[in-house]
């Protein structure tokens, strides 16, 4: 590894110092980068966004997986470059003025035109809307939310994530991306509530489903999640907490339930991961119909090719041009 001090680091960061060729030449080596990737004029921000993760998650893992995030955004933006997509279809929502999440929710349903019924593939869905979903390796973070540089909204997802776990996330997320970015938001506001609230009401209207949330078993709450494509879990936190149509008794009856069958780790009901179109297809346009290779691409984005399969060639999915 490299022997350079900690306060070197922090001087060459905030520009005091200037870097050398053979320090570049070393940090390429040590950080298995290409040397164009230090030379990048790109702003690095990490706190930009919004993210759902353990509580006890250290700051310094979240730094480091925001930092790929970073990058893998810098490389949306080149890739964009090839690309004419119209503006995103995203409304602005402030909770004070407009009203609760519940609210935002039941106007974006109406806004995108939205049957009544379940949202079959959310992903698709959002990404038609212009939202790029980028599915990654995230560690202990579960998604995050963000507007690019250049205003392109951004949902990076957990790509291990269980198929209706996927799907939540992606609608808070979506709240996010609607509710909270560009405004200024108190500090006494609960926001990661306020996106979940307005998932829960999104991918489940509590008027569609409020008169079949009555005498709830296991047995129907895993007919509800085969319909709605949520775990059973959120249907007894929307029916308890956001409905009341369950008394704090049934509510922790239930729970205790799922407890005994081993459904608060493994529910029944198999929901599939959605697979997303528009990130593999930015691949697909430069590799079929630009002809680079996948070397030539990994070195226009400044990865190495290690890096550029692990992001973004294991994408399984039919990758078409529209």
């Amino acid at each position: 590894m490299l022997q350079i001090k900690q306060g070197t680091y922090s001087k060459i960061e905030n520009e005091f110092l200037s870097v050398d060729e053979a320090l570049i030449e070393g940090l390429s080596n040590a950080l298995q980068y290409p040397k164009e990737f230090f030379y990048q004029k790109k702003e690095v921000h990490l706190v930009k966004g919004h993210y759902r993760r353990k509580l006890s998650l250290p700051q310094k893992e979240v730094v480091k997986y925001q930092s790929i995030m970073t990058i893998v955004e810098w490389n949306i933006e080149k890739m964009m470059e090839a690309l004419d997509l119209p503006a995103a279809e995203l409304p602005r929502w402030d909770c004070i003025k407009d009203g609760e999440p519940d609210l935002c929710a039941q106007f974006l349903r109406e806004f995108w035109k939205l049957p009544k019924g379940r949202i079959p593939n959310i992903t698709n869905l959002i990404e038609n809307k212009g939202v790029i979903v980028i599915p990654i390796d995230l560690g202990p973070i579960d998604a995050f939310s963000a507007f690019s540089d250049e205003g392109l909204p951004l949902i990076f997802v957990h790509r291990s994530l269980k198929g209706d776990r996927y799907r939540f996330n992606l609608a808070h997320e979506l709240g996010h991306l609607i509710m909270h970015f560009g405004q200024k938001v108190a500090e006494d506001r609960d926001i990661e509530e306020e996106a979940h609230l307005f998932a829960s009401e999104f991918l489940v209207p509590g008027a569609e489903i409020k008169p079949y949330l009555n005498n709830l078993s296991l047995e129907k709450l895993a007919d509800l999640k085969r319909y709605w494509l949520v775990s059973m879990q959120s249907l007894i936190v929307k029916a308890y907490k956001h409905l009341g149509v369950l008394s704090k008794s049934q509510y922790h009856y239930l729970f205790k339930k799922m407890s005994i069958k081993g459904y608060r780790k493994n529910e029944p009901i198999f929901i599939p991961i959605e697979k997303p179109d528009l990130l593999p297809s930015m691949i697909r346009l430069h590799i079929d119909e630009l002809e680079y290779s996948d070397n030539e691409l990994a070195e226009m984005l400044n990865l190495r090719q290690e890096e550029f399969k692990k992001y973004y060639l294991n994408l399984k999915t039919e990758l078409k041009i529209a």
